[in-house]
């Protein structure tokens, strides 16, 4: 009897030995997986955000980063706006054939105008409402092989403001910019619960009360009608200026030896600025390990959406973000392309001269960078020719 008790006890020993072996290597694996691209396995928990802002930026360009920490990012922190009228918030539908119907070129048009019109009369409205979002913000930076003294100034800033994602496995280089958008995505889903995600520039200055206030109104409208999408997935928010007729680049600093795709690169927002919804970039961080990464960051993302048949492309020529700045207007809410002193002016109310007159020529360069609606109902070299006046 007494044998057979200790067979028992060392039978359940064995077992419940295995059975931990197990547990510790499963866990061990989801934790690699969560951070494989990234090396980061911990960050400060903080949930709820509504919008998570992601600023790509340059290890030295401190500068940079603490003028948009004085300037735009404490725009809408509290919101006092009122709210934007959801009857001027476009929600697509789905076709029969079961893809999204993006809007029309006249639809583009009457919206921008009534933006400007409510915009105008809403302004200075006494009835303001005020709102306390949950906004989170990280400049990211790659660390691996970089010097002991940049690292030194990097950590002094991270101790002082605690907004610095820092990327031990990125070496912080032109060539990895697509990269550092693996990494930083699969950082930000895998610790953070958020809505939406900005992703900007540390050359971009954004209206950020302006474009909250209005991404408040998309999701609640979202929210309010999603039993209207009965039997198919809610449409996930990709919002900036959209370009379809870029040529594939074969040399210079954009070359892509790797592009086989296509003679034109997959229609995408141009990277100054644009908003992404937490779906889409729950689709990234899961197969950070299965995407390719082209020379151009703005591109690969495109192309990592591209067959994705909830992805709501929505193009807005209140994004500023061509690769040449345009000439300024009352209607921009992100404009890329700015220096410290630029980004001053804009944030002290002063009138922005960035592009001059450029866009008012007739030359064919000019045509390239002048505003435009975008044509979804046309081949994409033909999908940019409709100019806004």
């Amino acid at each position: 009897m007494r044998r057979m008790n200790n067979l028992i006890t060392l039978f359940t020993a064995m077992v419940a030995f295995f059975f931990g072996c197990f547990l510790s290597s499963m866990l061990n694996n989801v934790e690699k997986c969560l951070t494989h691209k990234s090396g980061i396995s911990r960050m400060e928990p903080h949930p709820d955000i509504f919008l998570m802002i992601l600023v790509a930026t340059a290890p030295q360009n401190v500068n940079r980063r603490q003028k948009i920490r004085q300037t735009w990012l404490r725009l809408g922190q509290p919101l006092e706006m009122p709210y934007y009228p959801e009857d001027l918030i476009y929600l697509p539908k789905y076709t029969e054939s079961g893809h999204l119907q993006m809007e029309s070129v006249s639809d583009q048009s009457n919206r921008l105008t009534a933006y400007l019109n409510w915009f105008d009369n809403n302004l200075n409205n006494a009835e303001s409402t005020r709102r306390l979002l949950r906004v989170k913000h990280f400049f990211a930076v790659g660390t691996d092989g970089m010097p002991a003294g940049l690292r030194a100034e990097l950590d002094r800033e991270q101790s002082l403001y605690g907004d610095m994602l820092l990327l031990p496995r990125l070496r912080d280089n032109f060539e990895n910019l697509t990269e550092k958008m693996l990494h930083s995505i699969e950082v930000l889903t895998n610790h953070y619960e958020f809505s939406y995600l900005l992703k900007s520039d540390d050359d971009t200055y954004v209206k950020l009360d302006i474009l909250l206030n209005e991404l408040v109104s998309y999701d609640r409208k979202l929210v309010r009608k999603s039993k209207e999408y009965n039997g198919h997935p809610l449409p996930a928010l990709y919002w900036g200026y959209f370009l379809g007729r870029a040529n594939v680049k074969t040399k210079g600093k954009w070359g892509d030896p790797n592009y086989h795709l296509s003679t034109h690169y997959v229609t995408y927002a141009m990277g100054g600025g644009y908003v992404i919804s937490h779906k889409i970039c729950l689709h990234i961080a899961t197969n950070t390990q299965l995407l390719s990464a082209y020379a151009n960051e703005d591109v690969s993302m495109g192309l990592w959406l591209a067959p994705l048949r909830f992805v709501y492309r929505r193009h807005d020529p209140r994004f500023d973000t061509q690769y040449k700045p345009r000439k300024c207007r009352r209607y921009h809410i992100v404009l890329h392309k700015l220096d410290v002193e630029e980004m001053q002016q804009i944030d002290d109310g002063s009138v922005c001269v960035k592009g001059g007159k450029e866009d008012e020529k007739e030359d064919e360069q000019s045509k390239l960078i002048r505003p435009y609606f975008y044509d979804w109902t046309k081949p994409a070299e033909k999908c940019c020719d409709t100019v806004v006046k």
